[in-house]
């Protein structure tokens, strides 16, 4: 019966992580897609990199974010340098957070995908990407 060997896949130990990896990463990546079709997506992307500081439009960084958004939800759904594409997710909401930082920023919306980086982020880097992975 097909039922039984459905069941024995559920009872694998890293499946709910696997499930929860698959779906942050199509989420990470459908974001960046979506980003890149808008150019006011790419600008409001791009306004935490040069309100860090760092040189260049607002709408270059967005494109960096929007193309290294993608990347991480590759990776993330493949398990492939895992931990490198958390880290970088992490460091992302960190830029986007730099300088909201108040308890607002845990609630409000605006600032709440930035919060979310950052503790999935950090969460998924130390977790790793468990057996369903590709290992590097």
């Amino acid at each position: 019966m097909a039922i039984p060997k459905i069941g024995q896949f559920f009872e694998k130990q890293d499946f709910g992580l696997l499930l929860f990896r698959v779906l942050f990463g199509a989420c990470l990546t459908v974001h960046g897609v979506c980003s890149l079709r808008s150019g006011g997506a790419l600008k409001h992307l791009g306004e935490a990199a040069t309100a860090v500081g760092l040189p260049f439009s607002g709408v270059f960084w967005g494109i960096v974010a929007a193309l290294l958004l993608i990347a991480c939800g590759i990776f993330t759904i493949l398990g492939f340098y895992f931990r490198c594409a958390m880290a970088t997710v992490s460091v992302m909401g960190l830029i986007g957070a730099w300088q909201r930082v108040s308890l607002a920023f845990f609630f409000v919306s605006p600032y709440a995908p930035s919060a979310l980086m950052i503790f999935i982020g950090l969460t998924f880097l130390f977790i790793g990407s468990g057996r369903f992975g590709v290992k590097k």
